[in-house]
């Protein structure tokens, strides 16, 4: 019996992650920096992110990453993929809450962010033998690629996966909210975005361009505008829905 025979197809909610900036990592760090402290901290943080629980305080082995009921993970470089390894609600809120505990603990440890397109759909999943091939997979990793923030929205078919009550964002345990995502070149997609912003943190500890500025300098924008606007687009994200930051008055038509 081939591999395909003894894995049929089915039908899968998948979260394509980016490490954004992983390539400038590589180039100006050591490796073993890279792989002793960077990743070793985004390792604990995953796993974190799926298993929820007490954050660990040793790097758990990588087979701790598909452990969980609900969620499947796999980790090459700068990627994850995320997905559910049943198709229920509960499996798909389950990728949902992974991701944004993922963004919001990586938002706030500063140091490395990511970005990440949802899709739903028929896939070929077969961890055993690192096998993922399908249509949701290439769905979330393009629309990953066109966001200009750190945060993650979904496609069409991940919205429509989602139960019809909740896409409103009116329910917390779903960490979704409807949202104009920012594109490159200045375009937005309306669609489902996810809230990672239900992480709680100090109102003291905001979302900073750097230690000694809120925002990017006129030198920031002239030597790296990309970051910039991606850093911006995700400041607006956080102080519109974080209620330990946005400050009094913040509405819907304001700018940074």
């Amino acid at each position: 019996m081939s591999i395909y025979q003894k894995n049929r197809p089915g039908k899968y909610f998948v979260a394509v992650c980016d490490i954004l900036g992983f390539s400038d990592l590589v180039r100006d760090k050591k490796l073993c920096v890279v792989v002793e402290q960077h990743l070793a901290w985004f390792r604990k943080a995953l796993n974190h992110s799926i298993h929820k629980g007490e954050f660990p305080d040793a790097v758990p082995p990588a087979s701790d990453l598909n452990s969980h009921t609900h969620v499947g993970a796999a980790w090459f470089s700068d990627s994850v993929l995320l997905y559910s390894k049943e198709d229920t609600d509960d499996a798909v809120r389950e990728v949902l809450t992974s991701v944004a505990w993922l963004i919001f603990e990586t938002m706030m440890q500063g140091k490395t962010r990511i970005r990440a397109g949802i899709a739903y759909g028929e896939a070929f999943i077969d961890p055993e033998n690192s096998l993922f091939v399908g249509q949701p997979i290439i769905d979330a990793h393009d629309l990953e690629k066109k966001q200009q923030w750190s945060g993650a929205a979904l496609t069409k078919s991940a919205v429509d996966r989602l139960p019809e009550a909740v896409r409103s964002g009116k329910y917390a345990d779903w960490w979704v909210i409807p949202y104009d995502v920012p594109l490159k070149k200045g375009a937005t997609l309306a669609t489902l975005a996810v809230n990672w912003n239900q992480g709680l943190h100090l109102p003291s500890s905001p979302l900073k361009w750097s230690k000694n500025s809120d925002l990017p300098s006129p030198n920031d924008w002239a030597a790296k505008r990309d970051i910039c606007e991606k850093f911006v687009n995700t400041k607006i994200f956080h102080e519109k829905y974080c209620h330990a930051c946005r400050p009094p008055g913040y509405g819907k038509n304001d700018k940074l």
